[in-house]
């Protein structure tokens, strides 16, 4: 049985290399992630039905055809439907985003600050970059993102910004959201391989104050980023025009609008800190709202502030539009976290006894020396770039579900491991990053002066931050 298993594991892992390969070449994702399932898949039906076989599990035909497609099932089937909860969250996330968006409270909102901020150029650096984090914590969807840095990026370059700080903040600024942005964290708590965490309440908790610590740490480091740059970088800045469509008469929105963005995030935050402080170790808890809740009441208000419902018509049409560009932007990332739970499901149910057998105990100071492998991991963060085995939400799902029958589904250490790097490299470092490519390609930036000047701030942000959800969650 033992050697059958190692077999089985060096196809498995010849597989993953291969899928890792196409990725770092640039290969697609969905493509590639869905082969990989569909070998991973008959490579662990394979093995089932031989073991099963051996130990006198399979007596008829009909046993053997029940085996093979409840496998096939399990994976094209359970997987991403027991991923839905997280594509609507998604989707919700989105269209909240692109009412930011379209009804130009993001720009109202951003002009404004650099209006307060006057002629100084580092300050407005500053609080736009600050400002631009906290409307990410509410904010979703590469769509929206771009759109966003669509009115950032040319009022930064404009005041003579250089473009290393302009595309370096704005990024970073994108990632700092991340931490405590529902959107993203959807992706994590509704996955096969931690849904298991979320189911604690205690760990809820736990998560909270990881993330908003990990957010300001991120913040901070961003701010250190944005000022070394501006005094220390050598290429000088130079002005930019303004574009025309920016120049455009734009209706002026009222200042309450500009709280909109926040709306989910305040909502969340203070029901949180409420059972915190005022619940503390009493079995009683305010229960908190939905998430998709929160995105429905910001939605709301972001057309009644905008004037956007003064109408039957115009309230049709601006929220059929809006609801249309939020579901367009995250169509291929939904499309990608569907085949990636296919992925997940192949992995765990099918390939981790096939790894557990092979391995026979032999991963075991994983568990027992947790602190190693995170130091490991931090060490070989850049690894997350160009979608590596680092990135999760890459080729990296597949090392996770390697490690995942060895850390067990109710420990925090898979997402120690995993939760950071998409947010503190890939995210604000990474060229293949779709809204990073966006903005390399509208500034003009070279990727790799890009890559050489983030990175080593990205790597730092990182290291800290796995080190404090490694302190906080284990």
């Amino acid at each position: 049985m033992h050697i059958f298993a190692i077999i089985a594991s060096i196809l498995l892992l010849a597989a993953l290399v291969g899928f890792v390969y196409y990725c770092i070449k640039g290969g697609n994702l969905i493509i590639g992630l869905f082969i990989t399932t569909v070998f991973w898949l008959l490579i662990g039906t394979v093995y089932t039905v031989w073991s099963a076989a051996a130990n006198n599990e399979v007596k008829s035909f009909t046993d053997c055809w029940n085996l093979i497609v409840g496998n096939f099932n399990n994976v094209f089937s359970d997987g991403p439907i027991g991923y839905g909860t997280t594509t609507t969250i998604i989707i919700f996330a989105s269209w909240f985003g692109r009412v930011i968006v379209d009804t130009g409270i993001a720009k109202a909102l951003i002009r404004k600050v650099v209006e307060l901020s006057g002629n100084k150029q580092l300050l407005t650096v500053l609080v736009v970059s600050i400002v631009s984090a906290l409307i990410f914590t509410s904010v979703f969807g590469p769509g929206s993102v771009m759109a966003i840095g669509a009115i950032i990026l040319p009022i930064l370059l404009s005041i003579g910004v250089s473009k290393k700080i302009a595309v370096g903040s704005f990024l970073m600024s994108v990632a700092a959201g991340m931490y405590v942005n529902n959107g993203y964290i959807s992706q994590f708590s509704g996955h096969a391989l931690f849904k298991e965490l979320w189911e604690s309440t205690t760990f809820q908790s736990s998560f909270l104050t990881f993330s908003w610590l990990a957010f300001l740490i991120h913040v901070v480091i961003m701010i250190g980023f944005i000022v070394f740059n501006y005094y220390f970088a050598k290429d000088k800045t130079k002005a930019w025009a303004m574009a025309d469509e920016d120049q455009e008469q734009e209706k002026e929105l009222s200042n309450w609008t500009f709280v909109v963005p926040f709306i989910p995030i305040v909502f969340a935050l203070v029901i949180a800190l409420v059972n915190m402080f005022g619940y503390s170790g009493s079995d009683v808890q305010l229960t908190t709202f939905a998430p998709i809740f929160l995105f429905v009441v910001g939605i709301f208000f972001g057309l009644l502030l905008t004037g956007n419902l003064k109408t039957y018509k115009k309230a049709v049409d601006t929220t059929q539009k809006t609801l249309f560009n939020g579901i367009s932007d995250v169509a291929l990332l939904i499309g990608m976290l569907l085949v990636m739970n296919m992925f997940s499901t192949a992995a765990s149910n099918l390939a981790a006894p096939i790894f557990t057998d092979a391995l026979a105990g032999g991963l075991d100071w994983i568990t027992k020396t947790p602190i190693i492998i995170v130091l490991i991991f931090i060490v070989l963060a850049p690894l997350a770039l160009f979608r590596g085995p680092f990135m999760i939400w890459g080729s990296g799902i597949a090392l996770a579900s390697v490690l995942f029958p060895i850390i067990g589904p109710a420990s925090p250490l898979l997402l120690v491991l995993f939760y950071v790097q998409p947010v503190g490299i890939t995210a604000q470092s990474c060229p293949t990053q779709s809204w990073g490519m966006w903005a390399l390609s509208y500034a003009k930036y070279e990727p790799k002066t890009y890559i050489l000047t983030n990175l080593p701030w990205a790597w730092i942000i990182t290291a800290i931050n796995m080190l404090l959800a490694y302190f906080i969650l284990m």
